[in-house]
């Protein structure tokens, strides 16, 4: 250890003290520059006097002597570094530098590092007991990773875990991230047979994409639970298109969790309910839960959280009701939820659990116990782990209430039954472990390709960026459309009121006329577009009107087309659309559609490139998918052909990542595949110099 200290309190201290109180499994040799002992520890001037070989550095000493420790540790031949020191590239350029100076001296000489600005890493395996970190406790041992960016916050949740009797296998405060990565943690717990569950809190991602092929990987086997902070967006920046308006990075990291199938916790509190469950309890078969209570009101908190979090009630047999009825006082309640009166015994808790969990209509149970004066906790959480322990089924505990809770508390965790003191909670707890399940269950599909014609769409973004335009033309963005299999609406492209007349012949009446101009991004809200024109007579009207308009939005008439198209009625307006977002490369969303998107904002989002399965729950994410299923007696939208659609989306986005904006709104959906199709579109590409580097990666 480099600074470890002879002082009482100071941190080279206090770490020194924790790698000798957690029984390391090796020699632990203190570096310090004149003391002959540290904590009744032979001391050494450098790593260099040390007499045999030091597989691990801890580095605690003041930032403008990392880089040498660093060195002296490479010329060691050390492998590992924990760099504690802060003050690196977190408090700005000076420090930035000196850290990708550690890192150069890191990756030349073949070391790891972990840090800087990092608590340390715990591993409580048998075989190495390190705990090389600040932090109050050193917890049990578990099937539990942690992986922290956050120091201050890596305490607590050390100290959170050994509250709740939650083992660990590993921790490790990252702190900067400069060498080893959270994504480098997941590839390696992924095979660690001492890790079962991986849970992580995080400010940033540095490489998304990896993130994404990694928990891929790992949550086929291991479930990861992540706290990503950062939600807001103090400023957010201005977007010009609908899509990038309801696709903000916090919405896009949710779908990158949820594309991986990993469980996003709102807040500390949460990752741990989750973890509670999926630490210790098997998986639940489905959804359908029990709820067994010896008080009314928290049973109707209890089934109130569980429809809110997707879980069913299960409905229980006759034949279980019937043996209830038989056992318990005449004035219980034998549905679900089982309300076995305030006066309930622990005979009659282990009875009821038995019973409802032999039912093959039960997934899972939620045991709610509010101690009355008769009922030992005790012997009620006993009774609960008793019955528990024969069935391949999650049981969950509430206790609510003061008076010998804690107890009851820590007899269920010795037996791995999560407790809570809220039904809200044990919910919650059930509804991550069901999500996770059906996730497992569910087998994932490669990207679909479709064949396509690449070399028109590189043909018409390169003509526009020669014309040095960041907006498409209408033009240019339905024939980039027609080019990938987007149906699209009949258009024509018109100069002036004699092309207007003969298109409209051409396409038959009913028609639409809009303003096709660079200048205008949002027809609809620059009174640009008339709809519904039934003959010429109202046709020319309209154009009139436009032209007029033009004048209003002083756009030269010269510089300006009409977009004349077929008037579609009917459908159900949805957007789809493409938005980059710093990180990820490219999402596509999709929601209900029209001039109210941004209002309404039921748009979901997928990180390209799409399955089959992400174009599904994309959909599904909707809160009013409810409306393309149908209400009212409407026939429900083609979903095949919906897929399809976001699939092709998906490939356009991935194969020309420089459309940076796309929306196609509204899309109309019908119940006839041949009839939906884009009535609308608009397309933003990165500048020229982006784009030739995009393009040379295609090729």
């Amino acid at each position: 250890m480099i600074g470890a200290s002879t002082r009482i309190g100071s941190i080279g201290r206090a770490l020194f003290d924790k790698l000798l109180r957690a029984d390391f499994n090796g020699p632990v040799y203190p570096i310090h520059p004149h003391a002959e002992f540290v904590g009744a520890v032979k001391a050494y001037r450098s790593i260099l006097e040390t007499p045999g070989p030091v597989d691990l550095a801890v580095i605690v000493v003041p930032r403008p002597q990392v880089l040498e420790a660093a060195l002296a540790c490479a010329q060691k031949s050390v492998k590992g570094l924990i760099v504690i020191t802060a003050g690196f590239k977190e408090v700005g350029e000076e420090g930035a530098q000196q850290e990708r100076q550690l890192v150069e001296i890191t990756r030349t000489h073949g070391m790891r590092m972990i840090g800087p600005n990092c608590m340390g890493v715990i591993c409580t395996d048998p075989a190495v007991r390190l705990d090389a970190t600040f932090a109050g406790s050193y917890p049990m041992r578990g099937e539990v990773a942690f992986a922290s960016q956050s120091g201050a916050l890596g305490v607590t949740i050390l100290d959170y875990a050994a509250s709740l009797n939650l083992g660990v296998s590993m921790f490790a405060s990252i702190g900067n991230k400069a060498e080893v990565s959270g994504n480098d943690l997941l590839e390696y717990w992924k095979d660690d047979d001492s890790v079962n569950v991986i849970l992580m809190y995080l400010e940033s991602f540095g490489n998304p994409q990896k993130f994404v092929q990694l928990a891929r990987e790992v949550t086929q086997t291991k479930p990861i639970i992540v706290v990503k902070a950062g939600r807001s967006e103090g400023g957010a920046r201005a977007v010009s298109s609908h899509t990038g308006a309801v696709a903000g990075s916090d919405e896009a990291f949710d779908a990158l969790f949820a594309q991986c199938r990993v469980l996003r916790a709102n807040s500390i509190e949460e990752m741990f309910d989750f973890a509670m469950g999926l630490a210790n309890q098997p998986l639940p078969r489905g959804n359908r839960v029990a709820v067994i209570t010896n008080a009314g009101g928290p049973a109707i908190m209890a089934t109130d959280a569980c429809e809110n979090l997707g879980l069913s009630l299960a409905q229980l047999s006759d034949e279980t009701q019937q043996r209830l009825r038989e056992r318990l006082l005449p004035e219980a309640s034998v549905r679900n939820p089982v309300d076995l009166l305030p006066a309930a015994t622990a005979d009659e808790f282990q009875f009821a659990l038995q019973q409802t969990l032999r039912d093959a209509a039960v997934d899972a149970a939620i045991v709610i116990f509010v101690p009355p004066l008769a009922t030992g906790v005790v012997e009620v959480t006993r009774a609960i782990s008793a019955v528990a322990a024969d069935f391949d089924k999650p049981v969950m505990g509430c206790l609510m209430g003061m008076r010998g809770i804690a107890t009851g508390f820590a007899e269920l965790q010795r037996h791995r039954i999560p407790a809570f003191p809220f039904p809200e909670s044990a919910a919650r707890s059930l509804a991550a472990m069901v999500r996770y399940a059906k996730w497992r269950q569910t087998p994932r599909t490669l990207p679909a390709r479709f064949d396509v014609d690449q070399k028109r769409v590189r043909e018409l973004l390169a003509q526009a960026l020669a014309g040095g335009q960041q907006f498409l033309s209408d033009a240019a963005a339905f024939a980039v459309l027609e080019a990938y299999g987007i149906p699209a609406v009949s258009h024509r492209l018109c100069r002036d009121w004699s092309e207007v007349q003969t298109c409209a012949v051409a396409l038959g009446f009913p028609v639409v006329l809009k303003i096709s101009s660079a200048t205008l991004l949002h027809k609809t809200e620059a009174q640009g577009v008339r709809l519904n024109l039934r003959n010429r007579d109202e046709l020319a009207s309209a154009y009139l009107d436009l032209e007029t308009r033009l004048r209003a939005l002083q756009i030269p008439i010269s510089q300006t087309q009409f977009m004349l198209q077929k008037m579609i009625s009917g459908g159900r307006e949805t957007l789809i659309g493409i938005h980059a977002v710093p990180q990820f490369g490219s999402v596509v969303a999709f929601g209900l559609g029209g001039i109210y998107v941004e209002a309404l904002k039921d748009v979901a989002l997928r990180v390209v490139p799409l399955c089959r399965e992400d174009a599904e729950m994309l959909v599904q994410s909707l809160r009013g998918q409810a409306i393309l299923h149908g209400v009212r007696g409407e026939a429900p939208v083609a979903f095949e052909k919906l897929h399809e659609i976001l699939l092709r989306v998906s490939q356009l986005a991935q194969d020309f990542p420089e459309i940076i904006e796309m929306d196609m709104n509204p899309f109309l959906l019908f119940h006839e595949a041949e009839k939906c199709m884009a009535v609308d579109v608009r397309m933003r590409i990165k500048s020229a110099e982006m784009v030739e580097h995009s393009f040379k990666q295609i090729d």
